[in-house]
């Protein structure tokens, strides 16, 4: 008996000895994960920029750091303003491209920026560049030389021909507004996953930069039911209803014809037109195509897509519509999300 149990001991012990080396060994092998070290950012040359708008970007590595990302911008290298970037945070080793959308910038100006990394520890600024926004654009719309307009502005400075139709009168341009008429600013939305999960006001351009067709507003800017209240048109105009917009079509003798007598001429904006393209009334239609609920652009040249401020179901609103391939106007609705023009009527 004292034989087996000395045995049964010394194993024991044999095993615990054993056990003790072996967690020693995998302690002294076991790494306890990289040092974090500084993070390193870099400012690139923005490619992607409009008139009031611009696409800022640069990359970033954080070294094994938990480091939060931003982009300093302004009129001088002094900057002013600050953004959190996309991503806005970075912990591993990896250079990761870093970027963010700025809006409400002056056309044909300079702007200063840098990205900016910043630890528990420490902050790394990348490198300072510069870009210009575009310049305003001038108007090349095709109006009808025989007609007489009005005119009106909106609260950012933007002009528009107006024009009387029967008893109504409408801009003859499409509207370009970045700001409400009480003075806040319409969110600028350029990323396809953002536009798609917006509830909520959001505008853009077609493909971010064809201005002169006017900008691509979802139903939340256009609604005052869905955004507080708030009118995108200038004081003393409204975003017509799908009852105005009947007014006027019925006026110029129904929706089969209606199309030719409302369209631009020419094919400055349209990618062609018929002889029955008239534009008679002055409304001067152009084609910016659409923006897809789901954030793609699709159309331009081709198809215009008007807003009504109806709703037609809880997730749709009605539009008007016009192609280059026919002389009609089409009443049709669309996603509540769709990035469509906008017309404004005279209250």
């Amino acid at each position: 008996m004292r034989l087996i149990y000395k045995i049964k001991t010394d194993f024991t012990i044999l095993l615990l000895t054993l056990a003790i080396i072996i967690t020693s060994c995998k302690k002294d092998n076991d790494p306890e994960g990289p040092e974090p070290g500084t993070p390193e950012a870099t400012t690139n040359q923005v490619a992607l920029f409009g008139q009031k708008w611009a696409r800022l970007a640069g990359s970033v590595n954080a070294n094994n750091n938990r480091t939060l990302v931003y982009f300093e911008y302004g009129p001088s290298n002094s900057y002013g303003f600050t953004i959190s970037a996309d991503p806005d945070t970075l912990t591993d080793n990896t250079s990761t491209s870093v970027s963010a959308v700025v809006s409400g910038l002056i056309p044909g100006k300079t702007y200063n920026y840098r990205v900016k990394a910043v630890t528990a520890s420490e902050t790394v600024y990348g490198n300072d560049l510069t870009f210009k926004t575009s310049d305003t654009i001038k108007n090349v719309i095709v109006f009808n030389p025989g007609l007489t307009y009005g005119n009106v502005t909106d609260i950012d400075g933007n002009k528009y021909k107006t024009i009387q139709i029967g008893v109504q009168t409408w801009m003859a341009e499409n509207l370009n507004a970045v700001t409400f008429s009480d003075g806040t600013a319409i969110p600028f939305v350029r990323e396809s996953t953002a536009w798609a999960g917006l509830s909520t006001p959001g505008y853009c351009w077609y493909n971010y930069d064809s201005i002169s067709y006017g900008g691509l507003y979802n139903w939340y800017v256009v609604s005052s039911t869905a955004n507080g209240g708030k009118n995108v048109c200038p004081a003393g105009w409204h975003i017509p209803s799908d009852a105005e917009w009947e007014t006027m079509v019925t006026y110029l003798g129904g929706g089969e014809s209606a199309g030719g007598k409302l369209k631009e001429t020419g094919t400055t904006h349209w990618v062609s037109t018929s002889p029955a393209t008239t534009n008679e009334t002055g409304f001067t239609a152009i084609p910016a195509g659409y923006r897809y609920f789901a954030g793609s652009f699709n159309s331009i040249k081709r198809y215009g897509y008007w807003w009504s401020s109806t709703g037609s179901s809880t997730s749709d609103a009605y539009c008007r519509n016009m192609n280059y391939g026919y002389n009609s106007v089409e009443k049709t609705s669309s996603s509540k999300k769709s990035g469509l023009s906008v017309r404004c009527i005279k209250d």
